[in-house]
């Protein structure tokens, strides 16, 4: 069985979530260990397919060899660069406290081993210890020889593994600023974070799956796009509705989504009861915020919001399955250096839902993941509840 390792991005117990998930491995402890920032996975797959499936991990990579002295970890290396033909790049990208000259060090030492036995090699270094999806993909490390992902032990032994892809942030990119129906005002989900929603719901591309405050269409084209059939998408905002339509034309058109204005609380009128598998969503968090709000003005938002979040869950309980599975952000807002939250929880249970831990880790399950930038104002919680 293959080891293979994920280079977790900015979230990485929230990535981790994600990646066990799509691999149903969640509840199999033991074929997974994560050591932030990679979750290592004894699982065999096709690294290039993954890697498309999923928002939150940067790199897949495989295992070489692990409790190596730092001179077998060196050899390792080389043995692997020396099956290369051609010119190698290579690069080295180490986790965890290095120094810089160290690299270089070994880099050196290997350049050494292959220039000794005819070899043209370049080192790929960008002055940091860890190099970006960006440069192995520019650098055509992959291809022309290696990018090396080490892990120096607490025992002073060596892990290494080689990567085998790297997110496609070029395409990421382009669906994120490229698609014609935009609106910054109003705020856009990123299609990275989206997917990971979409995964976290744990349900199968032959179910139906509702948004119904889809805003431009973010989780319904990236739905589209991970081959889901019955998407449903709703929105009380007549030109949110008009940019979805423009966004699924541009990215995938000819399919059969069903995309219609109303507000949250008029869909018994749309859609029938119990015939929604999963609601993913991002529902309206507030007026956009400038960073200095008064505490009051942010309390009020969170009382208000709570009452929207409610009246919608009293919907979603009649319009979803038996078991059915809501994954839902609830926003908190950061005031100086404390945050206003919105607590729902028990309410939402009250309703008729329970609440679905999304990983176990280190012996405590986490009911909800947070998703923030330490500039950002508002944090959104992702939650995952079920109908009971």
């Amino acid at each position: 069985m293959m080891t293979h390792w994920f280079i977790l991005g900015n979230f990485p117990i929230l990535s981790a979530a994600e990646v066990l998930a799509v691999l149903s491995l969640s509840e199999q402890t033991s074929k997974w260990q994560l050591e932030t920032p990679i979750l290592k996975v004894r699982e065999n797959f096709e690294a290039k397919k993954i890697i498309k499936q999923i928002g939150g991990t940067i790199k897949i990579g495989q295992e070489l060899k692990s409790k190596l002295t730092e001179k077998q970890m060196l050899e390792t290396a080389i043995a692997e660069l020396l099956e290369k033909t051609g010119k190698i790049h290579f690069g080295l990208s180490v986790y965890g406290n290095i120094d810089l000259n160290k690299i270089k060090n070994w880099a050196k030492e290997i350049k050494k081993e292959m220039t000794a036995v005819g070899r043209s090699v370049r080192f790929v270094f960008k002055n940091e210890s860890v190099l970006s999806s960006v440069t192995v993909d520019k650098n055509n490390l992959i291809e022309k020889g290696a990018e090396f992902l080490i892990i120096k032990n607490t025992d002073n032994l060596y892990s290494i593994a080689k990567t085998l892809t790297v997110q496609p942030f070029e395409e990421l990119g382009r669906r994120d600023f490229g698609r014609p129906g935009r609106n910054s005002r109003s705020g856009m989900l990123p299609p990275k974070l989206a997917m990971m929603l979409i995964n976290l719901s744990n349900m199968s591309a032959n179910k139906t799956l509702l948004d119904p405050f889809c805003g431009s269409g973010t989780i319904v084209t990236e739905a589209l796009l991970m081959d889901y059939k019955k998407i449903i998408g709703s929105d009380i905002s007549n030109q949110a509705i008009i940019d979805t339509h423009k966004n699924i034309a541009w990215l995938k058109p000819n399919n059969e989504t069903k995309i219609f204005v109303a507000d949250v609380n008029d869909l018994t009128k749309h859609i029938k009861p119990a015939s929604v598998d999963t609601i993913v969503t991002e529902p309206y968090l507030g007026q956009p915020l400038r960073g200095n709000e008064v505490k009051q003005i942010l309390e009020k938002q969170t009382d208000e919001l709570k009452k929207i979040y409610l009246s919608a869950f009293e919907i979603f309980k009649k319009i979803l399955k038996q078991n059915g599975t809501i994954i839902f952000i609830i926003p908190r807002f950061k005031f100086r250096n404390e945050w206003i939250k919105i607590d729902c929880q028990k309410e939402i249970e009250k309703i008729g839902f329970s609440t679905e831990s999304l990983i176990k880790f280190k012996n405590e399950k986490y009911f909800s993941l947070l998703y923030w930038r330490d500039n950002q104002h508002l944090g959104r919680e992702i939650w995952k509840f079920k109908k009971n």
